[in-house]
């Protein structure tokens, strides 16, 4: 049947609007799928950006509150830590500039930018911005760059339990709640007692005779109360060493401080794993940690100066790895089945310059001194900015 003018005039108008439908829908269908290219697009940009700039943050905090000792010296060497980070972000390609360092006492703050006085400064937080272009996004939003921000908080915070990352010995202290445990820095005290001598002019209830109960005098830190508290409770049982018998053991405990044969926390009765016997070859060990320094001239670890930082020709103010600092539980003799754990020190292990000083100065019966230098800082090469228990470990908090 022939159409009508009139129809076949209706019937190309209707596909003619209908081809304008279709094309009117391609055109906002295809900006829809740019759009949703942009957005997987670069919103994947900036997923890996703030991925990137959040491990930055994260490493960077932690280097930070590692170098931080109580000093604005400690301060100073983390602004170097978070300066020199290695993590870039844009794929690896880019050094994250400009990011902000803060510090504070407690992780609610307030947070200080250069503390000083720096007492107590024991957490830092990182934050950095960076700007990420926009590639495909700017075509539906008038908008190149999107600023993507992460932040980082890291604390020293204090711990009551080492499993891992002592030494074999113990210092002794009467006065658990004192600051320090009673230590003083830059003082020599026993981390291996002399063995008991019980000579005709012994006398554990005088300090002017109380060292001739012993072979050899002990170091010259350890008080009257700490000589009587070993004398005791230990006797000529126990000379502060803990640990294996094995020489390959002890050699690994005292040199890689990991070797530690049991978890040790405050509050712990220390007193069934503490062994007797003569110990010559630790001498060697010792001198074997101590010449893996870079410092063997100073025997002064060093206290903050005027300048609130570690002063020239101390340990801590000259150039060192860390290699010469010995953790050892801090620990209360208080009767001959208990000796308390009380908490934890870094000690300085004594050089002569010459690689041989413990073999020289001692033999397994004879007192080891080392110099008490502060708090444990796990992991750091310095001493920890301080705690409840006298050890802490970097961590991220936030």
């Amino acid at each position: 049947m022939l159409r009508t003018s009139v129809e076949v005039q209706d019937s190309v108008m209707r596909n003619v609007r209908e081809r304008g439908f279709v094309l009117i829908t391609m055109a906002l269908t295809v900006i829809a799928l740019i759009a949703a290219l942009g957005l997987a697009v670069d919103v994947g940009r900036m997923f890996i950006a703030k991925n990137e700039t959040q491990a930055y943050c994260d490493s960077a905090a932690l280097a930070a509150a590692l170098a931080l000792d109580g000093t604005t010296g400690g301060i100073d060497n983390a602004k170097t830590a978070v300066a020199n980070s290695t993590n870039n972000w844009n794929l690896d390609s880019t050094k994250v500039s400009n990011p902000t360092l803060t510090f504070a006492t407690a992780l609610g703050g307030p947070w200080v930018a250069s503390p000083n006085p720096a007492t107590g400064y024991i957490y830092a937080r990182v934050s950095a911005t960076v700007p990420e272009n926009l590639y495909f996004l700017p075509i539906v939003v008038s908008q190149t760059t999107q600023n993507v921000t992460s932040s980082a908080t890291a604390g020293q915070i204090a711990i009551t339990s080492l499993p891992q990352g002592l030494s074999p010995y113990t210092a002794v202290s009467t006065t658990p709640g004192a600051p320090n445990f009673g230590f003083v820095i830059g003082t020599s005290y026993n981390i291996q007692w002399p063995a008991v001598s019980g000579g005709a002019n012994c006398d554990a209830n005088n300090s002017a005779k109380i060292d001739n109960c012993f072979i050899k005098p002990p170091c010259p830190g350890d008080l009257f109360p700490a000589k009587q508290a070993v004398l005791n409770s230990w006797a000529s049982s126990n000379s502060g060493y803990w640990g294996a018998s094995s020489n390959n053991v002890i050699e690994k405990e005292i040199v890689d401080l990991n070797s530690q044969t049991t978890p040790v926390a405050v509050g712990d009765n220390i007193e069934p794993v503490l062994t007797n016997g003569d110990k010559q070859s630790q001498a060697g060990y010792l001198d074997e940690r101590v010449n893996q320094d870079v410092n063997l001239t100073d025997n002064a670890p060093g206290s903050p100066d005027g300048s609130n930082k570690f002063p020239s020709g101390t340990y801590m103010g000259d150039v060192h790895n860390g290699r010469r600092l010995l953790p050892v539980p801090i620990v209360d003799p208080v009767d001959p089945t208990h000796t308390n754990v009380i908490g934890f020190g870094q000690f300085l292990l004594i050089s002569n310059g010459k690689s041989d000083y413990y073999k020289k100065a001692a033999n397994g019966n004879d007192p080891y001194c080392a110099i008490y230098a502060g708090p444990f800082d796990i992991g750091s090469i310095s001493t920890g900015a301080g705690g409840s228990t006298g050890a802490t470990r970097v961590k991220l908090v936030q």
